[in-house]
């Protein structure tokens, strides 16, 4: 007997068993890579569209009757609504599951691309890129929720690392694939090629992908089994159910409480919001800096291919960084801390300003051959690499069950700072000078490198004052008891 809120009934709670095969972890691993695969395509072609901006404003003004930035303005809205969507589309999930939403805004997405590639209309543009941020965010915002329900947290290493790789290939695709489709056939066509990218995408979300929330998996079973029997079945999360208004505003106000109440989540939201801001701006300075070397435009966009690059470098050092894990798990009793997912971010934040530096005063057309900056260049975006996907499981270690709400908070710091840097980059670089304009980045980099290091030696100092990072460290110090 439980009482549902209308007094005392009797029901049927359903949960998942051992080895039960409907249960997403259960899945093999072929059929949750499929599903991984196809919804991180989502991911990389969201990146490709964010960044193909920088390579897009040499024709953008002249298509749409505007300034280039008013032009990038577009980049804008599209990366602050990125920014805000998520925080309405987690409670969305929890209702109605990641596949339908997943359906939904991908066939919207590709849909919007239409009025991009064939009308020259400026306010069309903006608001075709409103909408289309508000659906191309479900690539940030559900993917990772898509690993979680497929994998158990030890075994989620190697595919959150694809999912942080294949982010880093689709900005590198929106400079290198546009710079040359732009060339050759138009700034329609770079919007054109995207649609139909985005089309196939829809495709594979219609063929492959399946729901993978488990608690709307086990709802549905329950919905079945009532209507079966004529007995009363629920889940077993039904007996924790908030009301959707309430998950709604827990969705929308605790990663903004958390990014300024919260020191380790500001201090990393900052870091890594910066650091991500960086890449978008970087399109900018690749095209000025490269363009001097006397390379197309094209030319100049498959420098962007050091992001990927980088990247590589990035996932790489994972497994270096996982050995490190396992060592400070080994030597406090096989629970690491959570600064322990730190070591690769602190290295990370220290190559980024490295190569910044290095990157900015070897640009000298005449003396100094282009592989020498493109390969430092590739050093800061592998500190970026380690960067990103070291915080992402730092936050997920410091705040378990609240981890989600810490993810969105960074996560917003992160487009919301590359939706503005792009605005002010094409008239830094050009009043300050190539060179110095990057030193500045690079100073602002290692100045904010501190960060990493400070939470590796303190970090276990701000969680005790942290007031629900101190509270989840009670709990688990209760439970080992």
């Amino acid at each position: 007997m439980i009482d549902l809120g209308n007094g005392m009934e009797q029901v049927f709670v359903v949960d998942w068993l051992d080895h039960d095969p409907e249960n997403p972890f259960n899945w093999s691993s072929a059929k949750k890579y499929a599903n991984v695969i196809v919804a991180v395509l989502i991911t990389t072609l969201t990146a490709a569209n964010a960044t193909s901006t920088a390579i897009l404003a040499e024709w953008g003004p002249e298509r749409f009757n505007c300034s280039r930035e008013q032009y990038i303005l577009s980049s804008t809205v599209f990366l602050i609504t990125v920014a805000f969507t998520p925080l309405v589309l987690a409670p969305l999930s929890e209702v109605f599951g990641r596949m339908w939403i997943y359906q939904i805004t991908g066939l919207i997405n590709a849909l919007l691309f239409i009025p991009q590639a064939l009308s020259p209309s400026y306010s069309g543009l903006l608001a075709a890129r409103w909408f289309q941020g508000m659906c191309a965010s479900v690539g940030n915002s559900m993917v990772g929720g898509t690993v979680a329900d497929l994998f158990f947290p030890k075994d989620r290493g190697l595919a959150m690392n694809v999912f942080s790789i294949m982010i880093f290939l689709g900005q590198s695709l929106g400079g290198f694939v546009f710079g040359w489709v732009g060339n050759g056939w138009g700034i329609q066509w770079c919007y054109g090629v995207q649609g139909i990218a985005a089309v196939v995408s829809c495709g594979l979300n219609a063929l492959i992908l399946r729901e993978t929330r488990g608690d709307v998996l086990l709802a549905r079973r329950a919905k079945a089994l009532t209507k079966e029997t004529g007995s009363k079945h629920i889940c077993v999360a039904d007996l924790q159910k908030q009301s959707f208004i309430t998950l709604m505003r827990v969705s929308l106000i605790r990663p903004l409480e958390y990014l300024v109440t919260e020191p380790i989540v500001s201090a990393i939201s900052t870091w890594i919001g910066f650091a991500w801001a960086i890449i978008f701006l970087g399109g900018t300075s690749v095209q000025l800096v490269f363009r001097a070397y006397g390379f197309s435009i094209g030319q100049a966009g498959t420098v962007q291919v050091c992001v990927f690059l980088g990247g590589v470098l990035g996932f790489i050092s994972n497994f270096h960084q996982d050995r490190l894990y396992a060592r400070a798990a080994r030597k406090n009793g096989g629970r690491a801390p959570p600064e322990a997912r730190l070591y690769w971010a602190a290295y990370g934040g220290l190559l980024f300003p490295l190569g910044m530096y290095v990157y900015a005063w070897t640009s000298r057309p005449g003396s100094i051959p282009w592989p020498v900056p493109a390969v430092f260049l590739t050093i800061s975006y592998w500190g970026v690499f380690c960067m990103y996907s070291g915080t992402f499981t730092y936050l997920a270690d410091a705040y378990e069950t609240y981890s989600s709400s810490a993810q969105a908070a960074q996560s917003f710091a992160r487009n919301f700072a590359s939706g503005i840097f792009p605005l002010f980059g094409h008239q830094m670089y050009i009043a300050m000078g190539y060179p110095q304009a990057t030193t500045l980045v690079a100073s602002v980099a290692l100045f904010l490198s501190i960060a990493p290091i400070l939470l590796v030696r303190y970090g276990h100092v701000l969680r005790a004052r942290s007031r629900v990072a101190s509270a989840l460290q009670r709990e688990a110090e209760e439970a080992e008891k």
